[in-house]
């Protein structure tokens, strides 16, 4: 098996996490059969072009990259926290035939009849129950939660101990802080964001910031 050439997007704390997850990944593979052969990250800050990161270059803008990496077979994560831009930039290098790469810590645990979307990060001992559904470019954090048929929609972010109950529906670009929890068959619309700490008893209508326990609705971002 040959390695798949990867590129990091965002070369931030993020960044190295995800670099470190595909080393992890490589090292729990059988010999000769890492699955990424990391060649380099790109950030759209020009002050961190040049540097080398854990022996990774940062080969210059994503524009940059793109030039450089033209014409060869490349994946890509996206290691970027906000949710709209993750999905911006996503759509912006869909014209250059990269493929979207999902890094699943080796020491999650991923049930039977779950399904993990491209270009998902799933994070160190997070559990994923069955019939589950994560859509692509999901962040699913450190000790993570997703319980039985629960379905969380792309470009959603679950943070660090995030607890999702049973059939819960957690939709595209929600934001669930850290520690938060949702209480089973319980949606989280579009947009959304459950405060750290928070305790999400009800609906949370698309847009919607709801914090407390139970999480109370405080505004609206759309």
């Amino acid at each position: 098996m040959i390695p798949q050439k990867l590129i990091i997007i965002g070369a931030g704390g993020f960044g190295t996490e995800a670099a470190w997850v595909v080393q992890e990944m490589g090292r729990a593979a059988a010999p000769a059969h890492a699955p990424w052969e990391m060649i380099g990250y790109a950030d759209d800050d020009i002050a961190k072009k040049g540097p080398v990161l854990d022996g990774v270059p940062v080969l210059g803008t994503l524009a940059d990259a793109g030039e450089l990496l033209r014409g060869l077979d490349v994946h890509y994560f996206c290691a970027i926290g906000k949710n709209r831009t993750r999905c911006q930039v996503a759509e912006r290098v869909l014209s250059w035939d990269w493929r979207p790469a999902t890094l699943i810590h080796p020491s999650a645990i991923v049930a039977p009849r779950v399904a993990v979307g491209k270009g998902t990060y799933i994070g160190v001992g997070s559990v994923l129950y069955p019939g589950a559904q994560v859509g692509s470019h999901v962040i699913v954090n450190t000790h993570v939660s997703v319980g039985h048929g629960a379905r969380v929609g792309d470009f959603a972010q679950l943070c660090p101990g995030v607890r999702i109950s049973g059939d819960c529906v957690i939709e595209e670009l929600a934001f669930l802080g850290s520690n938060a929890s949702v209480a089973p068959g319980v949606t989280v619309g579009r947009a959304a964001t459950v405060g750290a700490n928070s305790f999400a008893f009800c609906n949370v209508k698309p847009g919607m910031t709801a914090m407390g326990i139970p999480a109370l609705s405080i505004g609206c971002r759309l």
